[in-house]
């Protein structure tokens, strides 16, 4: 068995090698059209074969993927055909150079990203041997139950507070997703979810997992799905499925039967986002159904040379923007200014009304237009060129890595508060910005620390209420 792993680490390391350097060549050496197509379908093997070796983490696999997509998409679509375009934002940076550069970009990022993971599973290994399981009491994971269920209703309270109403009385954008005083709020509702269905694991009891029903009825359908926040609420579902294979099935491979709920999932999530914008007018009766989905579409449906792809569209541009940008020297590199920036923009913005501004907003600047975010990448670049495309990933799937290892080593709950806080905002911290992982991170030890206080106080005071029975001694006869 040891041989066969060995073999193993063996070709994926040889992948990781292969799959680095197409995406220097793609990267670096211009190609004309016909090359640069056979280099495009011939790469797809060995990125498939690296993808199929990371089927034994379905996180792992999930996070390459999403990276891969961001390069992959944009190429495969202006090769297809030139005059086509991968969004419907900023026509002038998708030409087929920047989407080659993108598919460079990705291919390298992929196999920094499964480097880093490999690199944290391994660690997680070695201490494993080093260091014995922690099992908190079930007094603890009880109260921790119910504090973690308060946070969680506060959290959809903050969200309805400011929240215009559901997307059936008015369309999403205009105020239903709420403007709550922490930018973190939907986030912190997740972790706190997500806790509450870890201690449950353990608690093993039917009127728990009754909460849990109604907790989640109410955020994460009415506070999140219902007011559009359809990212958050199915992150936090997510959170809960990662934290029930690892905790209690202990495996966390990918089986073929996945795709049948994967696939629903994914079609309802995208038609959700579809009916969002125009579903309360057209239950006004004010538009028609193709019309609602028209305006899902958005320009989409007026550009016949467009390639509609939901989400992934207006994050390629992010991408493309921040190439071309370089490229035209309008923007410099950054050397690490935007991460240190992580520090300043850590305050909620009623703290601090000055700190820096979000870097998504930068291409209004230079007259560009962008759907929104700062794909993973794109920062990575911006701030270390192409070294950054290979360790910014690592680092972050190395991060990752440690935290579901810990997880699965029951390192404490401290490390579930994490871990949960990272899948929470899954897609967001990927495709959005690297900040939402960071900011997600923040808050959730931040709420660890107020609950595990509180929870211990708590504990302590219990006790202390507990009149302490005397024992009378016996003699013992000689």
């Amino acid at each position: 068995m040891e041989k066969l792993t060995g073999h193993r680490i063996d070709i994926e390391v040889l992948l990781l090698v292969v799959v680095g350097a197409i995406g220097t060549a793609v990267f670096f050496f211009p190609m004309d059209s016909t090359t640069l197509a056979m280099v495009y379908i011939w790469s797809m093997l060995p990125v498939g074969l690296l993808l199929l070796s990371t089927l034994d983490n379905i996180l792992l696999v999930s996070r390459a993927t999403l990276i891969f997509a961001v390069g992959a998409y944009p190429l495969g679509v202006k090769l297809y055909d030139p005059n086509m375009y991968f969004s419907v934002y900023e026509f002038r940076t998708q030409s087929l150079e920047i989407a080659t550069i993108m598919y460079g970009a990705v291919l390298v990022g992929v196999a920094g990203a499964i480097a880093g993971w490999r690199l944290g599973e391994r660690a997680c290994m070695r201490s494993q041997a080093q260091r014995p399981s922690v099992s908190p009491s079930i007094e603890y994971l009880r109260t921790m139950f119910y504090l973690g269920a308060a946070a969680a209703v506060i959290a959809g309270l903050m969200i309805v507070s400011t929240s215009s109403g559901t997307i059936f009385d008015a369309a999403y954008g205009t105020g239903t997703e709420g403007v709550p005083i922490l930018g973190s709020t939907s986030a912190i509702g997740g972790v706190a979810f997500s806790v509450m269905f870890y201690c449950s694991l353990h608690l093993r009891q039917r009127n728990y997992y009754l909460i849990i029903a109604a907790v989640g009825l109410f955020l994460l359908v009415w506070c999140q799905l219902l007011r559009g926040l359809r990212q958050d609420a199915i992150c936090a579902v997510f959170s809960c499925i990662i934290i029930y294979m690892t905790v209690v099935l202990k495996d966390v491979s990918v089986k073929a039967r996945y795709a049948l709920y994967l696939v629903p999932v994914w079609a309802l999530m995208e038609l959700w986002g579809l009916m969002r914008s125009g579903l309360s007018m057209y239950l006004a009766g004010e538009i028609d159904a193709a019309a609602m989905f028209s305006m899902g579409l958005g320009n989409a449906a007026a550009m016949n040379n467009v390639v509609y792809s939901g989400t992934l569209g207006p994050i390629t541009t992010t991408f493309a923007n921040t190439i071309f940008l370089l490229q035209e020297r309008s923007l410099e590199f950054l050397y690490g200014g935007s991460y240190v920036d992580y520090i300043l923009r850590t305050p909620p913005q009623f703290m601090y009304p000055d700190r820096p501004e979000d870097y998504a907003a930068i291409f209004e600047k230079f007259g560009l237009s962008a759907g929104g975010g700062f794909f993973e990448l794109s920062e990575a670049y911006l701030n270390f060129g192409f070294a950054g495309l290979f360790f910014v990933p690592l680092v972050i799937s190395l991060m990752i890595s440690l935290f579901h290892g810990k997880v699965k080593a029951y390192s404490g709950l401290f490390s579930v508060f994490m871990l949960a806080s990272v899948l929470c905002v899954w897609i967001r911290g990927t495709w959005y910005q690297t900040f939402a992982f960071y900011k997600s991170m923040v808050s959730a030890v931040i709420l660890f620390v107020i609950l595990h206080g509180l929870a211990c106080a708590l504990l302590w005071w219990r006790k202390s209420m507990t009149p302490i029975r005397s024992v009378p001694s016996r003699r013992r006869g000689r």
